[in-house]
């Protein structure tokens, strides 16, 4: 089985610093541009299925991809980001002056502890790696992309490569850009991380 892990082309509220987990906004004239690159890049393989988190700005980047090859897009709430609770919507710079002592705290506690109303950190990995098993067991043999945000993004190569939780932070993914990975019953093997198609 082969996955593609893709992070949703470029927002308005990337650019601004925004913490937008939940917050339901589409991409961009960029993030546009950076899902037709996508396309042409999957129109050269054959997969079987793409999933998408239900969040616009993944749906939007998941169905630009699929269009040539006329493929339902399903949309699976497994893959959202994380929710941000009453940071939700903010800039990073006005969460920094006003809160700085609880983004601190969160930080330096981010495994245990969450945003005020906030989804935590355990329950978030737990929601992504419990839809991410369910692909797997259901794609068994077959070639699957799934467009996503950065954090689900981050905790599926976690899962995958057996980090766990505590390698959270050492994944990151660009707007527009892929990982793959192959995965069988002996081994799972990381092709590409972050990899850019143009």
């Amino acid at each position: 089985m082969k996955v593609y892990l893709v992070r949703h082309g470029e927002t308005d509220w990337n650019l601004r610093g925004m913490f937008y987990g939940w917050t339901d906004c589409d991409i961009n004239e960029k993030g546009i541009a950076q899902a037709m690159n996508l396309k042409n890049f999957f129109n050269t393989i054959e997969y079987d299925k793409i999933y998408a988190s239900d969040l616009l700005r993944a749906v939007h980047t998941a169905e630009i991809i699929a269009s040539d090859k006329k493929v339902e897009v399903a949309k699976d709430s497994s893959f959202r980001e994380l929710f941000f609770g009453d940071w939700e919507d903010k800039e990073g710079s006005y969460i920094r002056e006003n809160h700085n002592e609880e983004l601190d705290l969160w930080l330096k506690e981010w495994k245990t502890s969450s945003l005020p109303n906030g989804e935590a950190f355990q329950d978030f990995y737990q929601r992504v790696t419990e839809g991410l098993e369910k692909v797997i067991r259901d794609n068994k043999g077959k070639t699957v992309v799934i467009v996503s945000h950065n954090g689900p993004m981050s905790a599926m190569l976690c899962y995958l490569t057996g980090a766990g939780p505590d390698g959270f932070w050492r994944f990151f993914s660009e707007q527009g850009c892929y990982s793959s990975v192959l995965i069988s019953d002996k081994k799972t093997t990381i092709e590409k991380i972050n990899c850019p198609v143009i």
